[in-house]
């Protein structure tokens, strides 16, 4: 899951890096531009990767979880 999230992100960030270089000549404006997208992508790789990690935990506790031994009397 977390291998389709990256792709996803790739593809976006890639897309904006790619209007980067088509459409601003000016090079003052591009540096910082490409160094904001770069940031962009380092965060949301990492949120994706906690996201994913949470779920996980949160599925494995739920799939172990046996009910008749937590509602015993």
């Amino acid at each position: 899951m977390l291998q389709i999230a990256n792709t996803f992100i790739d593809t976006v960030q890639g897309a904006k890096t790619q209007f980067v270089k088509t459409f601003v000549s000016n090079e003052a404006v591009a540096k910082p531009l490409n160094t904001y997208i770069d940031a962009q992508t380092s965060f949301a790789k990492k949120v994706a990767a906690e996201a994913n990690s949470f779920f996980t935990t949160v599925g494995m506790a739920v799939y172990s979880f046996d009910a008749k031994k937590a509602f015993a009397k």
